[in-house]
């Protein structure tokens, strides 16, 4: 599979002084600047007591997923609610949502802190707040925002988690983040919620905490949990490649008839190298057969006089947004206003690890170049089988 290349450009800016000859004496080239640096500016800001996680906008109100809190802010980010999540009392014997108060004295009862996994905005039942965490398996909860009062999100939350029954603990669609990294994408189709995840996992996530790697489930209509589509709304990375062979999910968005992912992994199941990949499938694909990997990567070329040319590879993804184009960037990439445009920031990472190092680039292409590049790599057939999923034997990797 050849990799997909975006390019910066690089430019060299030479200023020249025109010096003007009068009796032999030089006129002063330039007035000194009249900037004033001593500017101070007042910024808006707001400094929460724990860690943050995740930023999520709602009319005027930003609300701030943290360590056992979620945060309401005004426009001016002022504090004017908060809401606590946590620490969670857990007991192996005391189901999510559960009250285990009763269990607190117990020996095996461990008090932790909940890490704000996701945080989204739903808007198709009730204008809601959507927030999981890494605690009672990675369960969710919604808060209900009232029109009328957008920062109360305490006077009406509900556990998005139903009991498994027998035979079913392996399956719970209700389980939807990882506490190693999380992206969940939330789409709205032919009348139907759907949340479309991506986790890292590990084989230290054993029965009954059950994640899958990368997955589409669909919200209750009684929006007290989830469901799988099909029994195949989902795929795993085999058991044996979960610790040598981890997988990042940076970033997803939605496009036209797609839903994409941005995911740093290493280049081959035996590489040492990590790089950046975008997933690719159907929005509508309940059982994801039109998933699709490819590289991407973001390179630095620079033209040199002597015709040589410089040229950096910034190799993993620290973040990404999809936007459309101003003017300018749109005349010079050979685009439309209203054409949709990846814009990633990448880093170099450091030597046979996906660490960055304090190298980076941002980097920019239209999602429709992407398209044609996936497009390419079916019409010629040059396709390998993703063996961290479907291993060498699978029925997905004959005559690939």
């Amino acid at each position: 599979m050849k990799p997909f290349t975006a390019y910066a450009s690089g430019f060299i800016v030479f200023l020249f002084a025109l010096l003007q000859k009068s009796h032999g004496q030089c006129k002063e080239a330039a007035k000194k600047s009249e900037m004033n640096l001593g500017v101070k500016y007042d910024l808006p800001n707001f400094i929460a007591d724990t860690p943050i996680q995740n930023v999520v906008l709602y009319k005027h109100h930003v609300y701030i997923g943290a360590v056992n809190k979620i945060y309401v802010l005004n426009e001016t980010l002022q504090n004017i609610s908060v809401y606590k999540t946590g620490p969670v009392l857990e007991n192996p014997d005391c189901a999510p949502c559960e009250d285990c108060r009763d269990k607190a004295n117990l020996s095996n009862s461990i008090w932790k802190d909940n890490v704000n996994m996701a945080l989204l905005l739903e808007t198709y039942y009730d204008d809601q707040l959507i927030s999981c965490g890494s605690v009672s398996r990675g369960i969710c909860h919604r808060h209900i925002i009232h029109p009328d009062n957008p920062a109360d999100i305490e006077s009406e939350v509900h556990c998005m988690y139903s009991p498994q029954a027998d035979g079913e603990a392996d399956n719970c669609p209700d389980c939807v983040v990882s506490t190693l990294g999380t992206k969940v994408l939330v789409t709205e189709k032919d009348r139907f919620v759907n949340f479309f995840v991506g986790n890292t996992v590990t084989s230290t996530f054993q029965h009954p905490h059950v994640l899958h790697s990368i997955s589409v489930r669909r919200l209750k209509e009684t929006q007290d949990g989830f469901e799988f589509l099909t029994d195949q709304s989902y795929i795993d990375i085999l058991p044996q490649f979960r610790d040598s062979y981890p997988i990042k999910y940076v970033h997803a968005f939605e496009n036209d008839h797609f839903v994409y992912f941005l995911t740093v992994q290493r280049e081959t199941l035996d590489s040492q190298s990590f790089h950046t990949r975008i997933i690719r499938f159907c929005t509508l694909d309940s059982e994801m057969r039109s998933y699709m990997e490819m590289p991407l990567e973001c390179i630095f070329t620079e033209k040199r006089r002597k015709r040589s040319i410089r040229k950096e590879v910034f190799n993993i993804l620290q973040a990404a947004y999809v936007s459309k184009p101003g003017a300018a960037l749109a005349h010079e990439m050979g685009l439309g206003l209203n054409d949709d445009i990846l814009y990633g920031v990448f880093a170099q990472s450091k030597p046979d690890s996906s660490e960055p190092t304090n190298r980076s680039a941002v980097c920019a292409v239209s999602v429709r170049t992407i398209n044609e590049f996936f497009n390419k790599i079916v019409d010629k057939q040059n396709m390998k089988c993703l063996q961290h999923f479907y291993g060498k034997d699978s029925k997905y990797c004959l005559n690939r």
